[in-house]
């Protein structure tokens, strides 16, 4: 073999050599090169990396929703024929009637003829209950107003005093018989000095006292 035959040769080795060297380094490049797959990037979302996410971003506060404005409290005052007259705060969406049953309900003197239960409620107001017999304004009122309010149960009262018998006869248990005793005894004995002393009227006793003396008067 000639000299240039064996440089050929030799040349022809190196640069196989060569070849072959880088060959193998890309094969180890693409060995290194890493595909993610849908079900890997499924598991990063996995309940501890999303709790971690959760942490690090800052969770801003929600604005506290503003109450509806019927659900509001508000007081009231009730007197009058309730068990337990006074102030009561309730929902303004309520209705007198649950407002009374906040204070035990009503005496069984009670005129429910005469107040509308299901009247809606106002804050700071005056609600009276009336007594069989009075005859009270069925509308809130103001403290300073409910005097005026007191003032004309008292003038609807019977006066045993000069009543006829057609007013006596309103008073619960006293019919025209008793009425017409009432009379006879003041023609007799002259006008009553007390309301108490109606219990002197044959068929007037203790039990039908109480159950008129709030609903007479002697003036």
């Amino acid at each position: 073999m000639n000299k240039v035959n064996k440089i050929t040769v030799f040349l022809a080795i190196i640069i196989v050599s060569l070849a072959t060297i880088l060959l193998k380094q890309n094969i180890g490049v693409k060995e290194n090169v890493h595909v993610v797959s849908k079900s890997e990037e499924e598991r990063k979302d996995t309940p501890q990396n999303q709790n971690l996410k959760t942490n690090e971003q800052q969770v801003k506060p929600k604005k506290k929703e503003k109450e509806s404005t019927s659900n509001e409290m508000i007081t009231i005052f009730i007197s009058g024929e309730v068990k337990e007259p006074g102030v009561v705060t309730i929902e303004g969406n309520k209705r007198l009637s649950d407002a009374i049953d906040k204070l035990g309900g009503f005496t069984s003197e009670a005129n429910l003829n005469k107040i509308n239960l299901a009247m809606k409620i106002e804050d700071e107001k005056h609600y009276i209950i009336p007594k069989i017999g009075e005859d009270v304004e069925n509308t809130p009122k103001d403290i300073d107003e409910s005097k005026s309010v007191e003032s004309k149960s008292e003038d609807s009262k019977i006066n045993i005093n000069t009543a006829n018998i057609q007013e006596l006869d309103e008073l619960p248990g006293v019919g025209e018989a008793t009425a017409n005793k009432i009379i006879s005894y003041r023609d007799e004995k002259g006008k009553f000095n007390n309301i108490e002393e109606i219990k002197n009227v044959n068929g007037i006793g203790d039990k039908k006292y109480e159950d008129i003396k709030e609903m007479i008067n002697i003036n």
